[in-house]
């Protein structure tokens, strides 16, 4: 038995490793380089090393773990990760608090919201008391109250439940908030109260969030977690799979994992960053209007909608029209009646977060009689890449399934944005390889951004060529297990005494994902019958969109060559066109407008896509780059 190896994956982190049967799971964990916590060293008293099992399978729970979890806990697959041992190859989910390093998330926009037009008001009435002489209802005088500021009205249920105990706990004094003409909530007055909105991108791998002062406009606290549905798959087609699999979880969210997995996500970022505010006078009943993006699926999965038919020919969503539900009804711990506006969405596979990414990206040259003669390409990389060309005034779209490999998943040594990632890799002229790790740790893997840096460089030295073969052109290239690989990083270099290698399967995982995209950038040009070079602009967004070389994405082909003064790299885009559309409601209906007028195309349809992608597999002449 000891001598069985079981694969291990470590998710959200994204790094794998393999151990026997009679090593545990927080030795497989320091054999990654994924810092579990593990204050007792490993003993199983401290409670600090917990994982959730998703697939495979363990060996029987400890008397400890039987102490430590309770039954519910048991059921959900939560291990201590020092007392566990595999019997088979084993997907496991660490959760945030087991971790002791966090992974770097992409927060920030280059741009702030440019108009302030918010859907929700509040104002401050003054309710006559009841007397043995006026003994109208609390509703009735409510309304007389607020009748100067508006004459009719609706009243949200959960308005009434709570009605009577808080104007007499307020002395008769509230704060009616609006959302347009409905009244959705009600708070004691207090000067230095305010209200908040909430705006959240929902990425496949990534979640952003925002709560904003729906009065300033200000950003009062940002969180960034990783999707927790990356448990049940990488990619969206994975986790639509899983429900297909799965039947008895469809046709209502309390039933869905992957609904309520979203929703738990979003409850935590949203305590965590109310805990940042620290201010005693704000709670979750002050966020009182909220807007979320994602892609097609996460769309759905959060709104608790079916996503099966979005794994089947012709990929048709159950909606693409814009959504308003109550919080209440997602299970959203923010104000029970508040709004949470979905914005429309395009295709099976260009979502609201597309949308929204627009709105800063491509809409100001839109919208500008003065750019309107603009071509210009925007690009919002993620495991689905969707891409959009602004061409004499039309905008058309389309989605490349660029997979998980820029993340670092199937690669190797890959493992996402964390401490101790390779994020840069320079190969000098005299065949020294330099390095760069996130927070300058010792490397224990590899990051997105760093794989496209060390191919692009292995390809300029002449390590590999344009089919992706290695050639022995260096000390460091080698066959293992008749197989050609390249040590980036010897073993007494890293932090965890392993070697970190780059090989075929890896560079061929690039080259698929880089592929896909270059593709789409190819068809969307041919519809339009446009050159490369005739873009006046090329905006990259996304988090990896933020951190990668542009000249070594260029270099091995994801994008056309381009003078760099052409190209921009502008963050989370999504999350700033959330934010958008948060305080502006003139944002939310461009945002209906530009999804109706979008031309989509489905690459998958198209006749020039097969030779397109195949053509975008090969890295391009070197004499380009001059």
């Amino acid at each position: 038995m000891t001598n069985i190896v079981h694969t291990i994956h470590l998710q959200p982190i994204g790094r794998r490793t393999q151990i026997r049967s009679d090593q545990s799971l927080l030795e497989a964990a320091q054999l990654a380089g994924v810092e579990i916590t593990s204050i007792c060293g490993g003993v199983g008293v401290c409670e600090s090393c917990r994982v959730r099992l998703v697939k495979g399978e363990l060996s029987p729970l400890t008397m400890d773990e039987q102490n430590t979890f309770s039954t519910e806990e048991i059921q959900q697959g939560y291990r201590l990760a020092c007392q566990a041992f595999p019997r088979s190859d084993v997907i496991l989910d660490i959760p945030p608090e087991s971790l002791s390093t966090p992974q770097r998330l992409q927060l920030e926009s280059q741009q702030k919201p440019s108009e302030f037009d918010p859907p929700v008001r509040r104002i401050q009435v003054a309710i006559p008391a009841p007397s043995i002489d006026d003994l109208r209802s609390d509703l009735t005088r409510l309304r007389s109250a607020i009748q100067p500021f508006y004459e009719t009205f609706d009243v949200d249920y959960a308005i009434l439940q709570k009605l009577s105990t808080l104007c007499r706990t307020a002395e008769w004094t509230i704060q009616a908030i609006f959302k347009d003409t409905t009244l959705i909530q009600i708070l004691p007055a207090d000067p230095k109260s305010k209200i908040l909105g909430l705006a959240v991108d929902i990425g496949t791998t990534k979640v952003a969030a925002y709560l904003v002062n729906l009065e300033t406009g200000d950003i009062l606290a940002q969180a960034g977690s990783m999707n927790p549905q990356i448990a049940f798959g990488e990619d969206v087609i994975s986790r639509i799979s899983y429900l297909i699999n799965h039947p008895e979880q469809r046709g209502h969210p309390s039933t869905n994992l992957l609904h309520q997995r979203i929703i738990e996500g979003l409850n935590n970022l949203i305590e965590k960053m109310l805990a940042e505010i620290g201010d005693s006078s704000v709670s979750s009943e002050n966020i009182v209007d909220a807007v979320v993006v994602g892609n097609t699926a996460m769309h759905h999965l959060f709104a608790g909608l079916s996503v099966e038919q979005l794994g089947i020919s012709p990929y048709v969503p159950a909606v693409s029209e814009a959504l308003s539900i109550t919080a209440k009804e997602l299970g959203l711990n923010i104000a029970p009646s508040a709004e949470v506006y979905l914005p429309p969405n395009i295709a099976g596979y260009v979502g609201a977060d597309h949308v929204a990414m627009l709105l800063p990206t491509i809409y100001p040259y839109y919208a500008d009689p003065n750019r309107k003669s603009s071509n210009v390409l925007a690009i919002d990389i993620g495991t689905n890449t969707e891409i959009s060309l602004l061409h004499n005034q039309q905008i058309t779209s389309c989605s490349c399934a660029s997979g998980p490999a820029f993340e670092g998943a199937h690669i190797q040594f890959g493992m996402r944005a964390a401490p101790g990632a390779i994020e840069r890799v320079q190969i000098t002229p005299d065949h020294r390889i330099l390095y760069k790790t996130i927070a300058d740790q010792d490397p224990v893997g590899i990051c997105g951004s760093g794989i496209l840096d060390a191919i692009a460089e292995m390809y300029f030295a002449n390590l590999l060529d344009a089919k992706g073969m290695f050639l022995k052109n260096h000390p460091n290239v080698r066959i293992q297990n008749r197989n050609m690989e390249f040590v980036l990083v010897p073993a007494d270099q890293s932090g965890h005494h392993q070697e970190i290698i780059l090989t075929r399967r890896d560079v061929n995982e690039i080259q698929l994902a880089k592929g896909a995209i270059r593709a789409g950038i190819n068809i969307l040009l041919m519809e339009a019958g446009l050159q490369p070079e005739e873009l006046d602009a090329m905006i990259i967004a996304g988090a990896f969109g933020t951190y990668i070389d542009i000249k070594s994405a260029m270099k091995i082909g994801m994008f056309p060559y381009l003078p760099l003064e052409r190209c921009q790299q502008v963050g989370n885009a999504a999350g700033l066109g959330a934010r958008q559309m948060l305080l502006s409601k003139r944002y939310r209906q461009i945002a209906s407008e530009l999804a109706q007028q979008i031309h989509y195309i489905e690459l998958s349809n198209h006749p020039k896509f097969s030779d397109e992608f195949s053509k975008s597999l090969f890295f391009p002449s070197k004499e380009l780059a001059n």
